[in-house]
């Protein structure tokens, strides 16, 4: 009886692995090989020359729908950008679970994402680009998502925004991401089935903490999976132990295979979203490197800040900045608030003329400080 309810147990588990693709890149890239449309004209970036910096990527969001589930919340979609801004720059409370086998390589990227502010034509803008559609499903094989003779919508400038598509993906796909250099403009970026876009907790899928954003960023940004060829052990970092195949649900610590302890918590690997937590040096280097040297104008010509019309205020000196814990402030002034890259308020206080500010909860990413007659912008790390 023990026997069978094994077998059973073990079969339902290898059906729930098959019955969800927690990550179609690899699948999309030999599409696009096959359909003749992969360039790979991108140049190897080294892991070892870092360019650190505090990067900030401006994202534009298109929710197709077809119907009012698919068409997610503003508190959903801002909630996977908070996601992205906490794992990217390594705040989340997570990383307190690391293993101390990896403890020390725990690597923070140092990039944070922030919605446009501003449509292509000027305008003041959400960021969440909302559109209709006729398409009850999208298939990867055709990227009709990213079309909008074919239902999808058509990419902003890809050189210049990080476009998410969010819609109903078929095949029970979670997501899919084009890695640098792969694909012609119009088809690069980054899709994510509706239900696993930021973070639901009322969900039950264990999808449902917005990690499928931030695997899928981190091939937009140049990693492989970490079992990208087994035991070979070529996903660009030596610090990621070789790894034999893709780990699922949420597995015992340690974990072996190819006679090393499998880093069953990194991002790049299949676990569940809440057993996902962290990228390594070698990972963030990677990033790095590839948003500076293949992805630049990410960061060289779009402003993506909340649409304050001020951001000077030269009688106001906060620092450290970037922020970890503790930021001081001088200024003449005795009240301040701070806003998210939203305009959302987030605290007001009584200060005085100089002052320590805690702002060790804060999620990490862009913020601004107000004192009344201007703004200062900071990055929380």
């Amino acid at each position: 009886m023990r026997y069978f309810i094994f077998i059973l147990f073990t079969c339902y588990s290898s059906l729930c692995v098959a019955q969800t693709q927690r990550c179609s890149t690899d699948e999309y890239r030999e599409n696009l090989k096959e359909k003749g449309l992969f360039r790979h004209h991108k140049t190897h970036v080294s892991s070892n020359n870092i360019h650190a910096g505090n990067y900030v990527i401006p994202v534009v969001v298109h929710v197709l729908y077809n119907n009012e589930e698919e068409n997610i919340s503003d508190d959903r979609i801002y909630s996977q950008i908070e996601t992205l801004n906490t794992d990217y720059n390594a705040g989340n409370t997570e990383l307190s679970n690391v293993p101390t086998e990896f403890a020390s390589i725990v690597g923070n990227v140092g990039i944070s994402f922030c919605l446009v502010q501003e449509d292509l034509d000027g305008n003041s803008f959400s960021g969440i680009n909302r559109v209709y559609t006729d398409v009850l499903s999208f298939n990867m094989s055709d990227d009709s998502m990213k079309k909008s003779s074919e239902g999808g919508v058509d990419a902003w400038d890809s050189n210049n925004y990080l476009n998410f598509w969010v819609c109903n993906l078929s095949g029970n796909l979670l997501g899919f991401a084009t890695m640098p250099g792969d694909v012609e403009p119009e088809l690069d970026g980054v899709v994510i089935d509706f239900e696993y876009f930021g973070v639901n907790i009322d969900s039950a899928s264990p999808y449902n903490l917005g990690r499928t954003a931030t695997h899928e960023i981190g091939h937009y940004l140049g990693l492989e999976h970490t079992f990208y060829a087994g035991c070979s052990d070529w996903d660009g970092c030596d610090d990621t132990p070789s790894t034999s195949s893709p780990n699922y649900g949420c597995p015992a610590f340690p974990q072996e295979s190819c006679s090393t302890i499998d880093m069953t918590m990194n991002y790049m690997d299949y676990v569940n979203d809440a057993c996902m937590y962290m990228f390594t040096e070698c990972q963030a280097n990677i990033m790095i490197n590839s948003l500076v040297n293949l992805r630049s104008d990410l960061i060289a010509s779009t402003d993506c800040s909340v649409s304050i019309n001020d951001l000077s205020s030269s009688h106001i000196l906060i620092y450290p900045n970037p922020v970890a814990d503790k930021m001081y402030i001088e200024l003449n002034a005795s009240f301040v608030s701070i806003f998210d890259i939203y305009g959302r308020h987030i605290l007001s206080k009584d200060i005085q003329n100089s002052v320590v500010l805690d702002v060790s909860y804060l999620a990490s990413g862009t913020y601004f400080l107000f004192d009344g007659t201007g703004f200062q912008r900071f990055i929380k790390q």
